[in-house]
């Protein structure tokens, strides 16, 4: 062969394939690295590039045969060349010599240094390979047909298959993906995509106002009485019942009401005359699924009930939103403010009926919450019985020590966190 071809040409040769298998080397990596969500967005503002990755991407297993088929392809002709060369240098130990050296320039720089580089600038690389790949893929696809066939067989008999484990993106990926990308992304707008996130995973239990601090309109008290009520009022609708909240009428929307109604002509039979029908909703009800519940129904509040059809408390759609965007109600931003712990020595004094969840949030604590949603709630859970002034227990890693309590419930409490050598006090 050398006879026939001069050393000096072999040498190039030689030289391309090596470049050729670096380029498939180091293209695979990058094509197999590329953030697929960044390939689609691009491909959907019209980046050609993109378009052609994207087509690519979507049957992996006719991409990666034909590199492989490349890269194989390159590397035994490589192989046969260097020992047909060096056998013509140096004979037998020639051959040895420059298999050593071969091996040690194809790991270098076929596959250490292209796929390095391709591992840290992937999109620089898989897009414009992209261009080349798709058309040779395309001209050779009867070939690769063969490979996967013979490929997926293999995979049927592994107990697999084509195309049976389709990329999916969990919740808690998609917020790590959120949480990297702080410093790429305002992070207000962070915290609404984590807001958006998490609806799914909390429910109307969560975050309604509880059955004992609904205030609506009781048609059994004065009129006097009632509209102190509605002047009072900062919602956007109230309650209407008899007696108690379980007994309910009706909701009675404020807007509309006022601006039929003078208050200086009010009457409990006006209030009749202008509520609407209620809203039950199941206390279990994801908040995900009750916005879309609220947008078909065109429902703005509504009644959360347990499995016996008892009113459990009443959320509203605004809840929701606050869920995505934070407090952004003058009411709910001064109520906060008046529930917020009130940090004294190396505790907080905390009230009682507050919500664990909004605590954790607030004062970025992470007590835990199992059944209960209040701190009250938590004390009867942990202790099983309404404990006397004094009391103290640790709950997490937080100390919690009874403050004051009225004859059914804890009113205050103090909160601290907890040291390892801590020793539970009761006071009976």
């Amino acid at each position: 062969m050398s006879d026939d071809i001069p050393l000096e040409y072999l040498f190039v040769i030689l030289a391309i394939l090596i470049l050729l298998s670096a380029f498939f080397s180091g293209t695979e990596t990058a094509l197999m690295r590329v953030n697929k969500y960044r390939v689609r967005h691009l491909a959907k503002k019209g980046n050609k590039s993109a378009k052609l990755a994207e087509k690519l991407l979507k049957k992996p297993d006719k991409l990666i045969a034909f590199i492989l088929l490349g890269t194989n392809l390159v590397n035994f002709i490589a192989a046969s060349l260097v020992g047909v060369v060096s056998m013509e240098i140096g004979g037998p130990t020639g051959v040895v010599v420059g298999t050593i050296l071969l091996t040690a320039v194809v790991l270098l720089f076929c596959e250490s240094i292209p796929k390095t580089v391709a591992a840290i600038f992937p999109e620089k690389i898989a897009l414009p390979a992209s261009r080349i790949y798709h058309p040779l893929v395309r001209f050779t696809k009867p070939f690769l047909v063969v490979i996967n066939f013979f490929t997926n067989m293999v995979l049927k008999l592994l107990g697999s298959g084509p195309n049976e484990q389709e990329e999916r993106i969990s919740v808690d990926e998609l917020k790590t993906i959120i949480t990297d990308g702080l410093t790429k992304t305002a992070f207000d707008r962070q915290n609404i995509m984590m807001g958006v996130l998490d609806l799914g995973s909390m429910t109307v239990e969560d975050i309604m106002l509880p059955h004992n601090e609904v205030v609506g309109i009781d048609l059994r008290k004065p009129d006097g009485e009632n509209i102190r009520v509605i002047q009072k009022n900062f919602h956007s609708s109230l309650p209407v019942y008899q007696d108690v909240l379980d007994n309910l009428k009706g909701v009675l929307h404020l807007n509309e009401f006022l601006k039929n109604v003078d208050l200086d002509s009010f009457s409990n039979d006006s209030v009749t005359q202008h509520m609407k029908k209620p809203y039950f909703i199941p206390e279990t009800t994801t908040l995900s699924q009750q916005l879309i519940e609220f947008k078909a129904k065109k429902q703005k509040t509504a009644f959360a009930v347990d499995e016996y059809g008892n009113i459990q408390g009443l959320i509203t759609i605004e809840d929701i939103f606050e869920e995505i965007v934070g407090d952004y109600l003058e009411e709910t931003q001064k109520l906060n403010r008046e529930m917020k712990p009130k940090k004294v020595k190396d505790y907080y004094l905390v009230n009682a009926s507050s919500n664990i969840r909004v605590l954790n949030k607030m004062m970025n604590w992470d007590i835990p919450i199992e059944e209960a949603k209040t701190i009250n709630g938590a004390v009867l859970e942990n202790l099983g019985y309404i404990p006397e002034e004094g009391t103290d227990f640790r709950l997490g890693n937080y100390i919690i020590e009874i403050v004051s309590t009225k004859e059914n419930a804890v009113e205050t409490v103090k909160i601290k966190n907890s040291d390892d050598d801590y020793e539970l006090k009761i006071v009976s």
